[in-house]
């Protein structure tokens, strides 16, 4: 069934996930999403990804910042590649945020854009790691 409030799309050729969030549901149900999208993707550590927030009317809670750091933490424990994650936002508030919650995401490259097409140039400029050349 398509949700049409959260589209997650996998670029295997480029290593790149990029999450689509919409409407206004609730910041668990993102949350949620993001959550069952991961454990979809064989090893999701190994992806540069972008979060497209533009059309989504909700802001992510601390709460629901904290558990989506949590989860990530298990599923890339013992991991030491960096992440890039290019967060895209018209939001200011979103976007103040992304540097204070950071810290709670260690060893991601964390970066905000209003610009789909600067933040595609900025993530695709990264490296992929080299665990996924494997």
């Amino acid at each position: 069934m398509i949700d049409p409030y959260f589209k997650l799309t996998v670029d295997e050729a480029q290593k790149l996930i990029t999450f689509r969030l919409k409407g206004a549901q609730t910041s668990q149900y993102y949350t949620d999403k993001f959550i069952k999208a991961y454990a979809a993707i064989d090893r999701p550590w190994l992806y540069r990804r972008l979060m497209d927030h533009r059309n989504c009317e909700t802001t992510i809670t601390f709460e629901d910042v904290q558990r989506l750091s949590n989860h990530w933490a298990d599923i890339t424990r013992g991991e030491t590649v960096t992440h890039y994650v290019a967060i895209l936002t018209s939001d200011a508030l979103t976007r103040a945020r992304t540097s204070t919650y950071s810290h709670l995401f260690p060893n991601q490259n964390i970066r905000t854009f209003t610009d789909l097409h600067d933040a595609l140039d900025w993530l695709l400029a990264m490296p992929v790691s080299q665990a996924s050349q494997v």
